[in-house]
C-alpha cells in the first residue's frame, strides 16, 4: 500500500486526523488573481530575538520577510513575489533558553548581518506589514531599521477573530493544527510560511478570508485615550473596562489608558467616572503597535 492510499484510509476514520507538514515555496501561488481586480502588496514578517525587551538591549537574531500580492477588493492572498531571510549576530551570547526554543546558536549567527538594502528591495511597493503579534515585532523592527517606523502594520493575532473557526487559542502552531498543518515553529521563515497559509483561509461560511478581516480592521481609525486625573476610587471601573496602566515619564503623567474605535462612548464613560482631563489622539495602522512611549510622544506634539 502506498502512502496516499494509507492516508485516505486514516482520513476516512473520524477517530483520527492527519497533519501535513507545511511546504511554501519561494514563489508560492495560493490562488489565481482575477484579471479585473486591483492588486496590492503586503509583507508578512516574523522575527526571533534574544529576549522580549528591545528597550533593554535585546536584538533580532532571525528575520524573515515574504512580500505577497493580494486582491484589494476581495482580500484574497494570491502569491509570494519576493522573500528575504537573514540571521544576525547580536554581538553577545544568545541566552540558552532562546537557543533551546529556536535552535539558533551563537555559531549559527557569528558574523551574520541583516542587509538593509535587501530589506528596501523586498519592501518596495508594500502598503501593509502583517505580524503575528505586531506589538512585539514592530518595536524590534523599528529599532533595527528606521524605515519600519513609517510603515503601516496589521496584527493577525489581535485583528482576526479566530474564534470564528471555533479555536480556543490564537497561537500560530495551534491555528496550524486547526487547519491540519504543522511546521517547525520558532524559526522566522517557518512562522511566516504558516501565517501566510492562515491568512489565505476562508471563513467557515466562505463569505470572506482571514486576510480580508485583518485588512478591514487595519483600515479603521482607533483612538488612544489617556484618563488623566481619573479618581483613584474609580480605577477598578477603568480596569474592568479594559484600561491599562501607564507608569508615566518625566514629561507625561501616570494614568490609565485605552485604545478604542468609539471615542464618544469612552469620553462619556470617563465623564461619569469623574475624569475631567482626558486627552486623546487618533491612531491609524501607521501608528498602531508602536511602543507605548512613542505613542505618548504624540501628546507632547499636540
Amino acid at each position: 500500500m502506498d502512502i496516499n492510499s494509507a492516508l485516505e484510509i486514516v482520513k476516512a476514520d473520524s477517530n483520527y486526523r492527519v497533519l501535513t507538514r507545511l511546504n511554501i515555496t519561494d514563489f508560492h501561488q495560493f490562488e489565481n488573481a482575477p484579471s479585473d481586480e486591483p492588486i496590492g502588496r503586503l509583507a508578512v514578517i516574523d522575527t526571533e530575538t534574544t529576549g522580549l525587551k528591545v528597550d533593554e538591549g535585546d536584538r533580532i537574531i532571525d528575520l524573515s520577510i515574504a512580500t505577497c500580492e493580494y486582491g484589494k477588493n476581495s482580500g484574497h492572498l494570491y502569491r509570494v513575489i519576493s522573500r528575504y531571510d537573514s540571521l544576525e549576530d547580536p554581538e553577545f551570547p544568545i541566552p540558552h533558553e532562546v537557543t533551546r526554543l529556536t535552535g539558533i546558536s551563537d555559531d549559527m549567527v557569528k558574523g551574520e548581518k541583516i542587509d538593509e538594502n535587501k530589506i528596501d528591495k523586498v519592501l518596495d511597493g508594500v502598503s501593509l506589514i502583517i505580524c503575528h503579534n505586531a506589538s512585539f515585532d514592530r518595536g524590534f523592527l523599528e529599532a533595527r531599521y528606521p524605515l519600519f517606523s513609517q510603515m503601516h502594520f496589521g496584527c493577525s493575532l489581535h485583528e482576526i477573530p479566530w474564534d470564528l473557526w471555533a479555536t480556543k487559542s490564537s497561537k500560530l502552531d495551534y491555528l496550524g493544527f486547526r487547519f491540519n498543518l504543522f511546521h517547525d515553529a520558532h524559526r522566522a521563515r517557518a512562522d511566516v510560511d504558516m501565517l501566510m497559509m492562515l491568512l489565505s483561509q476562508s471563513t467557515p461560511d466562505m463569505s470572506t478570508t482571514a486576510l480580508s478581516l485583518l485588512i478591514n480592521s487595519a483600515r479603521k481609525k482607533l483612538w488612544h485615550i489617556q484618563a488623566i486625573d481619573l479618581p483613584f476610587d474609580n480605577k477598578n471601573l477603568a480596569k474592568a473596562r479594559g484600561y491599562k496602566w501607564f507608569e508615566g515619564s518625566s514629561e507625561i503623567k501616570k494614568s490609565w489608558y485605552i485604545q478604542t474605535e468609539d471615542l464618544d462612548s469612552e469620553l462619556e464613560f470617563l465623564k461619569e467616572a469623574g475624569c475631567r482631563n482626558p486627552v486623546f489622539t487618533p491612531l491609524t495602522a501607521r501608528e498602531r503597535y508602536k511602543p507605548l512611549k512613542d505613542i505618548m510622544q504624540r501628546f507632547l506634539r499636540q
